[in-house]
C-alpha cells in the first residue's frame, strides 16, 4: 500500500497486489455500503475478483479514528493502454462534502499522467447532481448517454470524459 497525505486528516492509499485481498474486499464492501443510498452495488466477491485483476487500480481514503484506521472512500478503475475506465467512486455518507472524492480523483489523475494515460471515463446517474458538479469541476465533459444503464431504480447514465 502506498500512502499519500492528502490534507490534515485524510490519507489516500493505493492498494497493492500483495494486500490481503479477502480483508480488503470486505473493507471496500463496507465502505461502498456506507456510501451508496441503496447499499453497495457490488458484493464482497465482486471486490475480491476486481482486486485480482492486473489492470485495476484502487485508491482508498482513510482517516485515523481512536485506535484504528477507517476507510471512508474508494475509487476503483481499470487501466487499458491510454484509457482509464472508472468503475466506482464512493465516499461514506458521513464524510461527503469534505473533499474526499476530489482527493481520490487527484491521485488517480496523477497516476494516469505517470502512466501515459490520455483519457479517463466514467458513468454517472443523471440524477446525481452533486457528482456531476464535482466531475465538471475536475474538467470532465459529457460525451454520451446510456439509456436505462442503471437498475434499482432504472435510470440513464451520462458518460463523461477527462482528457489529461
Amino acid at each position: 500500500m502506498s500512502t499519500y497525505k492528502s490534507n490534515n486528516f485524510i490519507n489516500i492509499s493505493k492498494i497493492s497486489s500483495d494486500e490481503n485481498r479477502k480483508d480488503m474486499a470486505e473493507t471496500l464492501f463496507k465502505t461502498a455500503t456506507a456510501g451508496f443510498k441503496n447499499g453497495s452495488p457490488w458484493e464482497v466477491r465482486d471486490f475480491y475478483h476486481t482486486l485480482e485483476a492486473e489492470n485495476v487500480v484502487v485508491f482508498t481514503a482513510n482517516i485515523q479514528t481512536d485506535s484504528k484506521e477507517k476507510t471512508i472512500g474508494l475509487l476503483i478503475a481499470s487501466v487499458a493502454l491510454s484509457e482509464v475506465d472508472i468503475y466506482m467512486i464512493v465516499v461514506d455518507e458521513d464524510y461527503k462534502q469534505t473533499q474526499v472524492a476530489y482527493s481520490l480523483f487527484e491521485h488517480l489523475i496523477e497516476y494516469g499522467r505517470k502512466h501515459e494515460v490520455e483519457s479517463l471515463y466514467l458513468e454517472v446517474r443523471t440524477s446525481n447532481v452533486p457528482a456531476i458538479g464535482l466531475y465538471k469541476k475536475l474538467g470532465f465533459e459529457k460525451v454520451g448517454l446510456r439509456k436505462a444503464y442503471y437498475s434499482s431504480p432504472i435510470e440513464d447514465a451520462i458518460v463523461m470524459q477527462l482528457k489529461i
